[in-house]
């Protein structure tokens, strides 16, 4: 099922562009104590996004664990116009939030080398052979977000 895209400024084709050019995006969870962000890079693939992290886990794995729910927010193109007045300056930016759930992938599951090959190409196109170790294959977690909403927007 294709995720439905809300246009608030920024084109459906255009949210792809920007989730597939940056680099870095923020990931929101709810833990026990609230909401908690933190930034991550990720690869889109398949109307998908994917990230990637310690098994052993942490806070964020903790929160999916718990509540599968997330919000994912990535922006480009950040500048500033001054104006002659505060009222007159602005930010020039790209944005995408995304909401939907997030599922921890078990071993095995296809879905992990497409995502890591996924990292190799984006992060070091360089390395002709991108295999992951199987020690350190063993130590990562990879988590797929399904986004049920796309939102969109930009400011020139």
């Amino acid at each position: 099922m294709q995720p439905r895209m809300l246009k608030f400024g920024l084109k459906p084709e255009e949210i792809v562009e920007l989730l597939e050019k940056e680099k870095v995006g923020h990931l929101g969870t709810i833990g026990p104590d609230g909401p908690y962000v933190v930034p991550i890079n990720y690869v889109f693939l398949n109307q998908k996004i994917y990230l990637h992290g310690r098994k052993a886990g942490g806070q964020k794995l903790d929160n999916m664990r718990a509540d599968q729910r997330i919000c994912f927010e990535v922006h480009g193109r950040e500048d500033y116009r001054s104006g002659d007045s505060p009222c007159k300056t602005s930010t020039i930016y790209r944005s995408v939030i995304g909401l939907g759930q997030a599922r921890i992938l078990e071993d095995g599951d296809p879905a992990i080398q497409e995502a890591l090959l996924g990292f190799a190409r984006k992060f070091a196109p360089h390395i002709k052979d991108p295999a992951i170790p199987a020690d350190k294959m063993a130590l990562t977690a990879v988590i797929e977000l399904s986004i049920d909403r796309w939102t969109g927007k930009y400011a020139n």
